[in-house]
């Protein structure tokens, strides 16, 4: 038996094939990213393990530039960090997993993070949003804060919006792992 191919990815791609993050949105996430894995001992190349759709998959996720005394700074406020970085990680995901792609931020108070679209369909038309993502991130599971807890909250907490389903992923970064649901 085959062992299990891992994918890889890295952090720097995420300003292709995502028309919604721009090559200095894509530095800012790749930041945030890249500081939680080290907060948590982990180094370029770590991989993670996701579940969506009933199966494990194990995705390599690489990094270029050296962690700083500056980058760490930058990033203080633990619970922002670990939302961005958990952003980062979720789209690239959802690009790699799925047929979607996010292309526009969604407003304050829509219970999501991003509209996405089927890739490669066309960016002109006005109502070209087909599902919705909802991200949330861990640094460290713990008994109290779970990713199976995370996605129960988030499933009762969405609003349906039209006739869009919605894509929920929560990322931990100690362990690595994710877990990546289709709510429709």
């Amino acid at each position: 038996m085959a062992a299990p191919q891992v994918q890889s990815v890295t952090l720097e791609s995420l300003s292709e094939g995502i028309p919604v993050i721009s090559t200095r949105a894509a530095g800012f996430y790749k930041e945030n990213c890249v500081v939680c894995f080290h907060q948590v001992g982990h180094r370029s190349g770590v991989v993670m393990t996701v579940v969506h759709e009933g199966k494990n998959s194990d995705f390599q996720i690489s990094w270029t530039g050296d962690i700083t005394e500056q980058l760490i700074k930058a990033h203080q406020d633990e619970k922002q960090t670990t939302e961005f970085g958990a952003l980062a990680v979720a789209l690239l995901l959802v690009r790699e997993l799925t047929e979607y792609t996010a292309v526009e931020q969604a407003s304050i108070g829509t219970t999501i993070d991003y509209y996405l679209r089927r890739q490669g369909a066309d960016e002109d038309l006005i109502f070209n949003h087909s599902a919705r993502l909802e991200v949330s991130g861990i640094l460290r599971e713990t008994e109290q804060n779970t990713v199976e807890g995370r996605i129960k909250q988030k499933l009762k907490r969405l609003k349906r919006e039209r006739d869009l389903f919605d894509f929920i992923v929560v990322v931990e970064f100690s362990r690595p792992w994710t877990k990546m649901v289709r709510h429709e």
